[in-house]
């Protein structure tokens, strides 16, 4: 059955808008803005140390594995819906880039009672952790440095305590120096119930670019973590009233943007 001439039309103009314009949207008319994240799993090796090495962001989307982690990531760990590139439906002007340093989300503890509470990365290790790393902006083949991740953690700044009864299961020191003598572990019946984190996450508050950053539909990119050096962060796991704990860190990367977009979503 033939079309309709005036479908067939149609059909035939929007083909040829496609090839000549590289693009089947007329117009990106719709405008947002929105947060977006994504997160890295850092797990340190047999002798305690973060290899160095480039760690990339927003390549993997939600319901897949990697990142550093074990598992499929979800939107508690990434809300970014494409693997490596901008949706073809939308455009994004990026206002700002935030970096939060937490623990290990509970997928990552062995062993460990649902009930306890995820292993922090304490002050000083923090401090390494971001004075250690820079954040950089990768398009296709280019990669530009943006600056140390430390000129980028959370505007609200660092905060750590603790609820009680408890007891810190991660020591900010290294507990393999014969040099150091820690004090015994106060009594306790409780898993460890501190927490410690550069900030919390203030989208509008934080420093904004002058010049934003501007991706349009289809474009390669990512965010990187790069490590120059290796630098100590713990041993692989931390012993707890006879528990193997997981070590790490997750780093999260995010930002915040003003979007241009075709479907109403």
């Amino acid at each position: 059955m033939a079309l309709p001439s005036t479908l067939k039309k149609s059909i035939q103009s929007q083909a040829l808008n496609l090839l000549q314009t590289g693009s089947r949207f007329k117009a990106f008319d719709q405008v947002r803005q929105r947060h977006f994240w994504s997160d890295l799993c850092f797990l340190p090796n047999v002798n305690g140390y973060i290899p160095s090495g480039t760690y990339k962001a927003f390549i993997t989307p939600s319901g897949q594995v990697g990142q550093g982690f074990p598992v499929a990531l979800t939107e508690l760990e990434t809300n970014w819906k494409s693997a490596n590139r901008v949706p073809d439906n939308q455009n994004f002007e990026v206002l700002e880039v935030g970096i939060t340093v937490m623990g290990l989300p509970d997928m990552t503890i062995t062993g460990a009672n649902p009930s306890t509470s995820r292993i922090r990365p304490a002050a000083r290790q923090q401090a390494g952790i971001l004075t250690s790393s820079i954040l950089a902006i990768q398009y296709l083949t280019n990669e530009v440095p943006i600056g140390l991740c430390n000129d980028f953690q959370q505007a609200s700044g660092p905060q750590m305590g603790g609820y009680e009864p408890g007891y810190v299961i991660n020591p900010a020191i290294r507990t393999d120096d014969p040099a150091v003598v820690l004090p015994p572990p106060a009594p306790t019946t409780s898993p460890a119930l501190r927490y410690i984190t550069n900030g919390f996450a203030a989208p509008g508050l934080r420093r904004r670019f002058k010049i934003p950053i501007l991706m349009q539909h289809g474009e390669t990119f990512s965010f990187n973590i790069n490590i120059p050096r290796t630098f100590y962060y713990g041993p692989q796991t931390v012993v707890f009233n006879d528990v193997d704990y997981t070590n790490g860190y997750v780093m999260r990367i995010d930002f915040w943007a003003t979007e241009s977009f075709v479907e109403k979503s």
